[in-house]
């Protein structure tokens, strides 16, 4: 498995992860900065294996 595929898959499943809670429900600050974190750290990572996947892509 390619390292640009485990980063998306990482990504993607961080954000999940985010969204399930979310979607549970809270009111604690400091859950909701947890999963704002989880989220720009999921998009980040689905980022950074988009764009490694690109540049193999274009060689």
């Amino acid at each position: 498995m390619s390292v640009e595929k485990v980063l998306m898959g990482a990504g993607t499943a961080l954000f999940v992860v985010m969204a399930v809670l979310l979607k549970v429900g809270t009111t604690s600050m400091g859950l909701f900065v947890t999963y704002g974190v989880l989220a720009m750290i999921g998009a980040g990572a689905a980022l950074a294996g988009k764009k490694l996947r690109d540049q193999s892509r274009g060689r």
